[in-house]
């Protein structure tokens, strides 16, 4: 087998092998004091001895030299330079990544464990001139120890890690893996993947590639399936009692993976007391319904919990949400007095059959609220009414300056005078008639809009299916403030909208009942109801539970007011301090400055002046993704073609040969087989050897030199 030295220079000690020989050769001979009376008329005359010029102990003077070779081979470093050596793996100096997925899909079973036991054996085959890199990633990535050249680091950082509350996303853990590489100087890079490999983690289009060369191994963890159930979601529908809310919670529980029917109790919790438990008998596979007793909402910030017993998988077991009374989105809905309440019946009813958002209804006949009144509505809706003039008019059109929505549906009798032209966004003219029997249908949607979004999907509902008999003609010309939002399909206008100082106004060309057209009989009228009610009111949709991931700007006045946080925006604006409480019971600061607050955690985030215990805190629910509880795995190797490696610890290649890349392979393979300590050991031993054997032939030699004055 052959050997090969990183210090080659070092191999000129073996001179030193000639000492041994010296001592041997050249001995002192050994002078006696004899007592004479004269040495003055004597002549010094050496004798002359052969036998002191040979070398009498050959195994000592071998031992003695063996040993000082031993030492400068030591100094030279040899190592072995077989190619089965470099087959096995050992390929120089290496930077090696691994990337471990803390999803709260890995708290599945015993996942983690075995997850952590990958990691560990990754890190064990590390050389003594690897660096090593530990990066967690689920939403995010985290390189917790980064291009370091001990792995115990790295295993004291696993005692630490578990699983979070976010979602697989393997993109940023690869683009960090990647990032960590290129900054590299070493020769050989390895990327190692534990996970268990789901597919809504991954896209295909993360963008990542490593550089050439690199060796990715990945470790799945997902080796069987499991029988999971998932509360899926919690519906909320209302139902106002003077000052205070009935809620009706609806809860879906789905189940997969199972084999026979089982029965499981769903409770129902506020403010982490119990109020309800209902038994329920889920499928093999497939989804249940549940529908608890109506429950009074008095206090703001209510803590709502569904439960159903842990399982396999114990994040998606519940559903947290909060709810707060007096959050509805008010409405006037004024009407022309000649039609009464009739022409409102498909408007009032598509906004009180609301569950979620909530709509709460006022205004009876055509009646414009009084002042006060005014200021506690968020919309009004003129149906079939025009505008109106003198005081009434300046209050509204002051009112919608100050953030007010004004939604005109025309109808025969919407208009508006001169005084007030600058309020709208356009003109109407006369009713025309479309087509006869066929009508016309919405063609130009601005699925941009926050009124159409929702519809950009066509399974959410189809608004080509409706007609319209009649409509106003509209003309619009549109610029910074005016926007149209939708046409008929011969190009005049249907919905147009314009920003009034902090207020809306929206301007509807036909009717929102079945005079005019047959949309209010069509699955799109509810929605398109709700979100046009919605827009105008200048409100985002009530948020009662967030999604784990989701970041919330508490000095976001709007956002704030939308998840019914107001307060804390007002207190921070203020100048008074907050402290978020977390709910694995941590602390953070929300002083001005930082108001950022990351939801990583699933339960009740609980906002509050620092050390007022007695307040009431302000509570935000979050919620794990349940799209993590989809568990279907994907085909690891698909992961790594993307990225450009190779499978296994064989495959990819090596980097490009330079003279610091192979000098820093060789110095590698030498490290790791550290011949050099056995050389010194053996030399060691020689010396020990070397001392036990001179003490022996000397005891000899006095002994030979005793006899040979005895016998004299």
């Amino acid at each position: 087998m052959p050997f090969s030295l990183l210090i080659p220079a070092a191999l000129a000690g073996l001179a030193a092998i000639a000492i041994p020989i010296v001592v041997h050769l050249r001995r002192r001979p050994r002078s006696k004091a004899v007592p004479f009376p004269s040495t003055m008329f004597l002549e010094r005359s050496p004798i002359k001895s052969e036998q002191r010029r040979r070398i009498h102990y050959w195994a000592l003077l071998s031992v003695r030299a063996l040993a000082i070779m031993l030492v400068v081979v030591a100094f030279a470093r040899p190592f072995l330079t077989d190619d089965s050596i470099l087959a096995s793996g050992v390929g120089g100096p290496t930077e090696r990544v691994v990337l471990l997925d803390r999803s709260w899909s890995m708290a599945a079973e015993d996942r983690w464990p075995e997850a952590v036991r990958a990691v560990e054996g990754a890190f064990a085959e590390a050389g003594p001139l690897d660096r090593v890199s530990l990066v967690v990633f689920d939403q995010g990535a985290e390189a917790v120890v980064r291009s370091a050249p001990d792995a115990a680091r790295i295993r004291a950082a696993l005692d630490t890690l578990e699983p979070g509350a976010l979602a697989t996303r393997y993109g940023p853990g690869l683009k960090l893996a990647q990032t960590i590489l290129e900054d590299s100087d070493l020769a050989t890079y390895e990327v190692v993947v534990v996970s268990d490999f789901q597919r809504n983690g991954w896209s295909g289009d993360e963008g990542v590639t490593f550089p050439e060369g690199t060796r990715v191994r990945t470790a799945s963890v997902a080796p069987r399936p499991l029988d999971n159930h998932a509360l899926a979601g919690v519906s909320l529908s209302r139902e106002r009692l003077g000052d205070r809310e009935r809620v009706t919670p609806a809860a879906r529980i789905v189940r997969s993976g199972g084999e026979e029917p089982v029965e499981v109790m769903v409770t129902l919790e506020l403010d982490g007391r119990q109020v309800q438990s209902l038994p329920v008998t889920l499928p093999p596979t497939g989804a249940t319904g549940v529908v608890f007793e109506p429950v009074t909402v008095a206090q703001r910030h209510t803590q709502l919990t569904v439960g159903i017993p842990g399982d396999a998988l114990a994040p998606d077991d519940v559903y947290h949400l909060v709810l707060s009374p007096g959050r509805a989105t008010a409405v006037h809905i004024a009407a022309a007095a000649a039609r009464g309440t009739s022409g409102d019946l498909y408007l009032r009813r598509a906004l009180e059959i609301s569950e979620e958002q909530g709509f709460q209804i006022f205004g009876r006949g055509s009646g414009i609220p009084d002042e006060s009144a005014l200021q506690e509505r968020q919309v009004v809706i003129l149906n079939d009414r025009p505008f109106p003039g003198g005081v009434e008019g300046e209050r509204l059109r002051q009112w919608v300056q100050e953030g007010g929505g004004l939604v005109l549906v025309a109808g025969d009798r919407g208009r508006w005078g001169e005084d007030f032209s600058g309020i709208f966004p356009g003109a109407l003219g006369p009713v025309l008639d479309r087509e006869g029997a066929r009508g016309e249908r919405l063609a130009g949607l601005d699925f941009d809009h926050p009124v159409f979004a929702p519809f950009r999907d066509p399974r959410q509902g189809d608004f080509a299916s409706a007609r319209f008999f009649r409509a106003r003609s509209y003309q619009v010309e549109e610029g910074d403030s005016v926007q149209v939002l939708a046409r008929f399909d011969d190009g005049s206008v249907a919905l147009a909208e314009r920003r009034v100082g902090h207020g809306r106004v929206l301007v509807w060309s036909s009717t929102l009942d079945a005079f005019w057209t047959d949309l209010a009989l069509k699955p799109v009228y509810l929605p398109f109801v709700h979100g046009l009610v919605q827009y105008a009111s200048g409100r985002n949709p009530t948020v009662e539970g967030f999604t784990a991931g989701q970041v919330l700007d508490v000095a976001d006045a709007d956002a704030m007011e939308s998840a019914g946080l107001g307060e804390v925006a007002e207190a921070l604006t203020a100048s008074e301090e907050r402290v978020a409480l977390t709910p694995e019971g941590g602390s953070r600061d929300l002083a001005a400055g930082r108001s950022f607050l990351a939801l990583d955690q699933a339960g009740f985030f609980q906002i509050r002046p620092p050390g007022q215990d007695e307040v009431r805190p302000v509570a935000v629910a979050v919620n794990v993704d349940r799209r993590e509880a989809e568990l279907d795995p994907m085909d690891p190797e698909e992961l790594v073609a993307a990225v450009g490696g190779a499978v296994g610890p064989g495959g990819g290649g090596t980097a490009v040969q330079t003279a610091e890349a192979l000098r820093l392979r060789r110095e590698d393979q030498e490290r790791r087989q550290s011949l050099w300590r056995y050389l010194l050991l053996g030399a060691l031993g020689l010396l020990v050897l070397e001392t036990m054997l001179s003490n022996r032939l000397g005891r000899k030699g006095r002994k030979r030199g005793r006899h040979a004055r005895a016998t004299s």
